[in-house]
């Protein structure tokens, strides 16, 4: 009798820790689910007159991170996410598979140090050779410093007047931008400090992201053979692939 009663006592406890281990599992999913949550939420339900003043805003993307959201084969799509976490707009960096589902994230906050705005005006005459590029998906998405410019310069004579029309496409705010994982690999090959996204607005007065390779707070021109910034990723709406 007594080894019966041990052999219930056991069976018992390795109960309890499997209803344990499961509640902790699911308390951590749901955190982590609700922190996902908040982070869009936030931004979807935002005055952005609040985080969008009209002034430049830099969010320095390391090389580390970039490598980070591809470090799996199975990445079909990187996408660059705002959302606001402690009342700070904020990006994050997420591969997703050709399901939708995420395998890698980095978040980047905005760095107040970093302006680039006097280093593109003096770009403005650097011609791209896109000959050089081979692949045709990382030359379309080339933007000559020239555009990169005029983008920046729109999103401060433009970002605070009608905010809600650039941020949004027939009513419905943008969720995020995305480019192809080939376009991320070249920004690494750069090696630069980090790719820098910037907020400028399009010809089509639509927020756009703008990239440029930078190093120690100078935008890189000569590593790679790129003399250009990155721009034309897909937002969604009214891209949205896969959803």
């Amino acid at each position: 009798m007594k080894i019966k009663h041990f052999a219930q006592a056991i069976m018992f406890l390795g109960l309890l820790l499997f209803v344990s281990c499961n509640q902790e599992e699911t308390v951590s999913e749901t955190i982590e689910q609700s922190t996902e949550d908040l982070f869009a939420k936030n931004w979807q339900e935002a005055d952005l007159t609040k985080f969008f003043t009209g002034e430049e805003m830099n969010y320095p993307i390391s090389n580390q991170q970039l490598k980070n959201v591809l470090n799996n084969k199975d990445v079909y799509q990187v996408r660059f996410v705002p959302g606001i976490l402690n009342n700070e707009l904020q990006v994050k960096v997420i591969s997703i598979d050709a399901k939708g589902v995420v395998l890698a994230e980095e978040l980047v906050k905005q760095s107040k140090d970093l302006v680039l705005e006097n280093q593109l005006e003096e770009l403005r005459t650097t011609n791209i050779n896109k000959e050089s590029i081979v692949d045709p998906i990382i030359s379309k998405h080339l933007l000559p410093f020239n555009n990169a410019a005029n983008y920046l310069n729109s999103w401060k004579q433009k970002s605070t007047l009608d905010i809600n029309e650039v941020t949004s496409y027939n009513g419905m705010r943008i969720r995020h931008f995305a480019i192809e994982p080939v376009v991320v690999k070249h920004m690494i090959a750069l090696e630069s400090e980090a790719i820098n996204l910037s907020w400028g607005i399009n010809p089509e007065n639509k927020l756009t992201t703008v990239f440029v390779p930078v190093f120690d707070g100078t935008i890189q021109t000569k590593t790679g053979g790129s003399k250009s910034a990155y721009d034309f990723t897909n937002p969604c709406p009214p891209s949205c692939d896969p959803n």
